[in-house]
């Protein structure tokens, strides 16, 4: 018997509709990124399941999933569309539960004896609609614990991935990853990200899925992104410090930081000089 057909016999013997609840509904499509027939066959049972007119209407009476890619893209319509959908890029109504608020880490700093000012460097930055100041609470709640602000950042599956799109160099993506650990914001288009690990195009795919990921924050009225704060940035450079990228990276890293460092004091000549060897380095890619 198939999976609908229990369902639904079971929902007629009760006389009541299920409640589907699903935690990281994504994990097959982070997981399963190389398999594409067992990717089919998992968005297949969610659409039979979600978007179906003769199941869904009796046997459902709500579903809710998390995880950390939105709902899987399929062409140009949604696998599943009749989800009201709350990400990183559009928290909604939700943005307010989101994360610490900076008046409860004020408190929390207050009780532990912990410097606020230093809190907010480490764990502050993301932008989730009018919420200005989003905290990560697992590291707010581990610094208080231990008294000391440091990285309590979890690492991965997904983000290990990230090292082989980076890699290819996507539209100078190496460049803009630097640019970013530097301190700089970069404009970015997030709109035709496919919410997989399989169809990267742009330097815009990847940044998107940084930004799910919480490598980064998007600051949707002006469409840039930049890192959020000290605990991403010493994971940013943890994550790309391995033999292959280390001594390349630092390079970048320490030339873009410069160039921020100039920007703010007003060095001109030394912005002018750092701009005119980026356009040459970019030429230089191109022949």
């Amino acid at each position: 018997m198939t999976s609908d057909l229990l369902i639904r016999s079971v929902e007629k013997k009760e006389g009541k509709p299920f409640v589907f609840i699903i935690d990281e509904w994504d994990a097959m499509i982070r997981e399963a990124k190389d398999d594409e027939t067992a990717q089919k066959r998992y968005l297949d049972l969610l659409r039979e399941w979600f978007k179906n007119g003769t199941f869904t209407p009796k046997a459902v009476a709500a579903a809710y999933m998390t995880g950390i890619l939105p709902i899987k893209k399929d062409g140009t319509q949604s696998a599943i569309s009749d989800f009201h959908e709350y990400s990183m890029l559009h928290p909604g109504d939700f943005a307010k539960y989101t994360g610490f608020s900076e008046t409860e880490v004020k408190k929390l700093c207050r009780k532990s004896k912990m410097n606020f000012d230093d809190m907010r460097a480490w764990y502050d930055g993301y932008e989730m609609s009018k919420e200005h100041a989003v905290y990560n609470p697992y590291s707010v709640m581990n610094a208080c614990r231990e008294k000391n602000c440091r990285s309590f950042w979890g690492r991965t599956s997904a983000s290990e991935a990230l090292t082989d799109y980076i890699d290819m160099n996507f539209d100078g993506l190496q460049e803009t990853v630097a640019r970013l650990i530097g301190g700089a914001k970069i404009a970015v288009n997030t709109s035709q990200f496919q919410n997989d690990f399989q169809r990267f195009r742009t330097k815009d795919d990847v940044l998107t899925l940084l930004i799910h990921l919480g490598y980064l924050t998007c600051d949707s009225a002006h469409g840039t992104a930049y890192v959020p704060n000290e605990e991403v940035r010493v994971e940013f450079r943890n994550f790309l410090g391995n033999d292959h990228f280390s001594e390349h990276w630092m390079k970048l890293i320490g030339r873009w930081r410069k160039l921020l460092d100039d920007t703010i004091a007003g060095n001109n000549s030394a912005v002018a000089a750092a701009l005119e060897d980026a356009q040459y380095a970019s030429f230089r890619r191109l022949i």
